[in-house]
């Protein structure tokens, strides 16, 4: 019930593997955790909606074993504490920039001592699971993945991923693209070195690095790289592909003269 899956994984030196829901989609999210992934990404930064409309996500996590992880919009405890208490117990925080920074998402999402999450997860009710059992647990339960995306961040990597309290140090392809001065050229020279050498600074520090591709060849590589906590794609962008395939093969069958 409160095991982080994602860092059982570390602890047993495996990846973890996940994809992301691209939708407040119950059904497509509860499609995504049936294909056995390790973590469920449920993005509350680029999608335009919030908590209530993914409310139920994290509970089907937990259901099948899963860990719900939530980006939220940023460096914020009011984001931070709503995702925790609708069930997540892996939080993303985009455009992290420096260790004061990477401390105060650990704080923000820490009970006291730890830190400074406020007292009121309502998942538990849903769960019939008592305070008294989830409590004491929460803080090792909770999982905190940094996301590295702005050149201040870059600049300051290893003082993010020394700080304790971090699970995942993870790069983001894109915005780093833009932060390089390659905005969108994925396959840049300068973008591919600075990925090839991010899980091995990340490593130093005794935390894994985590990436995320819209497909499998370049996550394929990155875990020859060295990360270990690799997101493919989403369950919509992998099914339109599949069933664009499988149509294109039907078609065939019997082309058009």
């Amino acid at each position: 019930m409160f095991q982080n899956r994602v860092k059982k994984c570390f602890t047993e030196n495996r990846v973890a593997v996940g994809t992301a829901v691209p939708d407040a989609s119950d059904i497509m999210a509860k499609l995504a955790i049936n294909c056995d992934i390790d973590f469920l990404w449920i993005d509350l930064e680029h999608r335009p909606y919030g908590t209530h409309e993914v409310r139920w996500m994290p509970i089907l996590c937990r259901q099948a074993g899963c860990s719900a992880m939530i980006r939220v919009p940023g460096l914020d405890p009011m984001w931070i504490k709503k995702a925790l208490d609708i069930g997540a117990n892996t939080i993303m925080v985009p455009q992290i920039n420096n260790a004061d920074e990477a401390k105060r998402a650990v704080e923000y999402a820490k009970y006291p001592p730890r830190g400074s999450r406020g007292i009121s997860p309502g998942w538990t009710l849903m769960m019939d699971v008592a305070w008294d059992d989830y409590l004491p647990v929460a803080n090792e339960e909770t999982g905190i993945v940094l996301q590295i995306e702005s050149p201040e961040g870059m600049a300051n990597l290893d003082e993010i991923a020394a700080v304790e309290g971090v699970d995942v140090v993870f790069a983001g392809p894109a915005d780093l693209s833009a932060s390089l001065g390659v905005i969108g050229q994925f396959g840049h020279p300068k973008l591919q070195k600075y990925l090839a050498d991010f899980p091995k600074r990340v490593a130093e520090h005794g935390k894994p690095a985590g990436i995320t591709f819209g497909t499998l060849a370049p996550c394929l590589k990155a875990f020859s790289q060295g990360y270990r906590f690799i997101n493919l794609s989403s369950i919509a962008h992998l099914g339109i592909e599949g069933l664009t395939a499988g149509l294109d093969q039907i078609r065939k069958l019997n082309p058009t003269i």
